[in-house]
């Protein structure tokens, strides 16, 4: 849901859904990757994600060819009923930023699904190159998206991409 306000590789080693370990290093790890977290929690949670969801890999291997960078924050609650929402952050040196808070309720499966919708919402952004701001973001999802009210958007691909990346993970 949606609110306002290579690399080289030594050996390969395949792991879930392809991935080699010099990948793994450079989504999670590397000083430079685009989807980062201060939050140790966080970062658990996109370390599994990514290793126990194909489409949740796919989304951050998206996101890391594009001029998007992720921030993601885990706070204590959002307005209303929103598990996560993503936000537009100030452009700079040719870069785009969006800001993902995402209020973790239910376990860690539910909180990963959450975090694929709102990386989704991520990719819409980096596909859109007029998105620099709230108003562009608004525009944007009022031509594509579902209007909730209260400047709160959603995707039908968003949705269904949080599903898909919940029924993997319980496979």
């Amino acid at each position: 849901m949606l609110s306002f306000a290579t690399w080289t590789m030594a050996a390969v080693v395949m792991i879930s859904g392809g991935t080699t370990p010099a990948e793994a290093g450079v989504l999670l790890d590397s000083p430079a990757r685009h989807v980062r977290t201060a939050d140790r929690a966080m970062r658990g949670l996109l370390r599994d994600g990514y290793y126990n969801s194909p489409t949740f890999a796919a989304l951050l291997r998206r996101l890391e060819e594009s001029d998007v960078y992720v921030y993601i924050e885990d706070v204590a609650r959002l307005p209303g009923a929103l598990e996560g929402r993503l936000l537009v952050l100030p452009p700079a040196n040719g870069f785009r930023y969006v800001r993902i808070q995402i209020a973790r309720r239910g376990g860690p499966n539910d909180s990963i699904a959450v975090l694929g919708h709102e990386l989704w919402h991520a990719i819409e952004v980096a596909e859109e190159p007029g998105i620099h701001d709230t108003d562009t973001l608004i525009a944007f999802y009022r031509r594509i998206g579902i209007d909730r009210g209260n400047h709160e958007f959603d995707t039908v691909e968003a949705q269904e991409t949080g599903k898909r990346v919940r029924r993997e993970l319980v496979a």
